[in-house]
């Protein structure tokens, strides 16, 4: 059987008081979504472990079956999005255009981490940045569009060094450290240190730069997600799946890409005729000959972020308006294994964070999934929600689960005791994976 996976970017939250103590999950109307809960099995799932945070990048790393210490962290996974060659030894790290402001004991103090807009004054901007040497390290900065870009170290830089991004306004600039597990020290002191330098020189030159009055002064560089070049075992050798992926997010089309899925861009500013036109070219990539196609749109996450928990519930029930094009086109094969959930939970709703105002963090609590099709056995839950789904047969799983769980359903594992191939495999080894014996031939 093939797999559709569907993953609604954020769409676990909190309850809200201005739901009546609901999730907006829970209080958007969302028959579709509900019809594919009652026709399923449900869980909940970690997909790093209880209470753990996690992007979406890492967490499709887990729940692909990849170990945590094999990720290469962001700042490589959007170069490779935007086309960027990454050569063996080299360091790369997201780096965002900010505007900060100087405090009297030295410190920067973080006014505006988005810059949006200004396309070229950023990009005049960066070529006063693009390169520059300190102790043997050279820096390289390589601009993307929309304030962001990506920063390359070369000539033996380490990548175990901490960000300088503080993930909030009016917080200092933080100062790049040597992480605590590195492994070479000295290089990732060394590393840090230049870093550190390249930062207050493009600081200077930031500054020395013809200032625009387009908004506040675009004057410093800020980092984070340093990384290697990223070394994967392809996709369909781990899990036995030609893959194709339809991603709605720059990192994640980056981790698809060094997996060695097939993928395709798909862009629709409507949460709804996103997800239409994504289930529309799903169910071709199926009928073209893919095993396994994921489908990522990036609602309701950025409602999530705004702390604006009516406009998530909104764009939730945008999305299960869109699902009326899985009944139609992809529910009916009865080939097929579906599994909908999402990646972390992005907490609309915070204690102590002002409504509407923009948070980047995401938090740690469960995720639900629903798995329909074929055999799998339908648990009574009839409602697709973070509490109904912890009724559901499936129970409370990992991220190191997720694989396993779909391959089953879609009756592609093998007994795990069984060992067909020298490389140990969950799933039933194709033709062409086997060596058959043969009599008189070479042992």
């Amino acid at each position: 059987m093939r797999v559709l996976l569907i993953i609604f970017d954020g769409l676990a939250d909190r309850p809200a008081p201005e739901l009546d103590g609901k999730t907006p999950l829970e209080a958007a109307r969302t028959p579709n979504l509900d019809r594919l809960a009652a026709a399923g099995i449900n869980g909940l799932m970690h997909p790093k472990s209880p209470g753990y945070p996690l992007g979406s990048p890492l967490a499709l790393h887990l729940m692909f079956g990849y170990p945590e210490d094999a990720f290469p962290d962001r700042g490589p996974l959007l170069a490779s999005a935007r086309g960027l060659s990454i050569a063996p030894g080299d360091v790369v790290l997201a780096a965002r255009f900010a505007s900060v402001e100087e405090q009297p004991d030295g410190r920067l103090r973080l006014l505006q981490r988005f810059i949006r807009g200004r396309e070229q004054e950023c990009r005049r901007l960066a070529g006063t940045i693009a390169k520059h040497e300190i102790d043997g390290l050279t820096f390289r900065y390589v601009y993307a569009g929309n304030g962001d870009g990506n920063l390359f170290i070369t000539d033996a830089a380490s990548f175990q060094i901490t960000d300088t991004d503080p993930l909030g306004l009016d917080l200092p600039v933080l100062r790049s450290q040597t992480r605590a597990e590195a492994f070479d020290k000295p290089t990732a002191d060394r590393s840090a240190d230049a870093l550190n330098q390249y930062l207050t020189w493009a600081h200077s030159q930031l500054c020395d730069a013809t200032a625009s009055n387009d908004g506040p002064p675009i004057n410093s560089l800020i980092t984070k997600w340093a990384g290697p070049k990223p070394h994967y075992e392809p996709f369909a050798e781990r899990w036995g799946m030609q893959a194709a992926s339809l991603p709605d997010e720059e990192v994640v089309s980056g981790l698809m890409l060094e997996l060695g899925f097939h993928l395709e861009q798909i862009e629709d500013a409507d949460p709804e005729a996103d997800l239409r036109r994504r289930l529309t070219r799903a169910a071709e990539l199926l009928r073209d000959g893919y095993e396994f196609v994921h489908l990522h749109s990036k609602y309701p996450d950025p409602m999530s972020h705004e702390n604006d928990p009516l406009r998530v519930r909104d764009a939730i029930e945008a999305l299960d308006a869109g699902m009326e094009t899985y009944w139609q086109l992809l529910a009916p094969d009865p080939d097929l294994i579906t599994m909908l959930t999402t990646d972390h939970t992005t907490p609309s709703v915070w204690a102590h964070h002002p409504r509407g105002r923009f948070s980047d963090q995401h938090s740690g609590e469960e995720v639900p999934l629903v798995v329909r099709g074929g055999n799998v056995r339908v648990d009574g839950v009839k409602d697709f929600g973070e509490r109904a789904a912890a009724s559901g047969a499936l129970g409370h799983l990992r991220g190191e689960d997720f694989m396993p769980v779909l391959l089953n359903a879609a009756e592609r594992a093998n007994m795990w005791e069984t060992r067909p191939t020298p490389a140990r495999r969950l799933y039933r080894p194709r033709p062409d994976q086997i060596e058959p014996f043969r009599l008189g031939g070479d042992s």
